[in-house]
């Protein structure tokens, strides 16, 4: 007994198969994407990458991966927040290096200006970008979200002061200091 013939099925797959192949590849070199960072995240828009080293503090290790300051307003889905002074986003990567899990207080971490005036997180910036005010974070594991600061609008950012528990010291990550034009986020 003879098969049928099954080329027909097989040419319309084929051609199916390279006309996705077309199409993707097309979209791939025309689609905008953020260019990677230094630390192989993409960047958002006017962020620069951080080649700071990790910092340890206790059983956490933080390391600083994007910076963006100058920004005068930020919007989401349900407020806007001006900045009292001029608003700085910082992305952190912090990761347990321990055999136990970590629970993370945001609000311990200080950004430290060029005149060594120490600011606290803007918690209003915090809730309506929806980032974390406290984290757990599992042994092992690790967690990256952006710290927000209000600072003055004509002060320098000098490093962010991390620490993983109340009483127990900081340690410094080093942030570039540069002039940053006003812009909303």
């Amino acid at each position: 007994m003879r098969r049928p013939a099954r080329r027909p099925a097989l040419t319309a797959l084929a051609g199916a198969l390279a006309g996705a192949t077309v199409a993707a590849l097309t979209a791939a070199a025309i689609w905008p994407h953020p260019s990677p960072s230094a630390a192989g995240q993409p960047l958002r828009q006017l962020e620069i990458p951080l080649d700071a080293p990790a910092v340890k503090a206790g059983n956490l290790e933080f390391r600083a991966l994007a910076l963006r300051c100058g920004i005068a307003v930020i919007v989401g889905t349900h407020a806007e927040h001006p900045a009292k002074g001029r608003l700085c986003r910082i992305r952190v990567l912090v990761t347990v290096d321990d055999s136990v899990s970590a629970r993370l207080d945001n609000d311990l971490h200080r950004l430290v200006l060029a005149d060594g005036s120490r600011h606290p997180m803007d918690w209003e910036a915090m809730q309506i970008k929806r980032q974390p005010l406290t984290i757990d974070i599992g042994a092992h594991d690790s967690a990256q979200y952006d710290l927000w600061f209000d600072i003055p609008r004509d002060a320098a950012v000098h490093h962010l002061a991390v620490t993983n528990d109340k009483g127990m010291p900081a340690s410094d990550i080093p942030l570039p200091q540069r002039d940053w034009p006003d812009h909303s986020a």
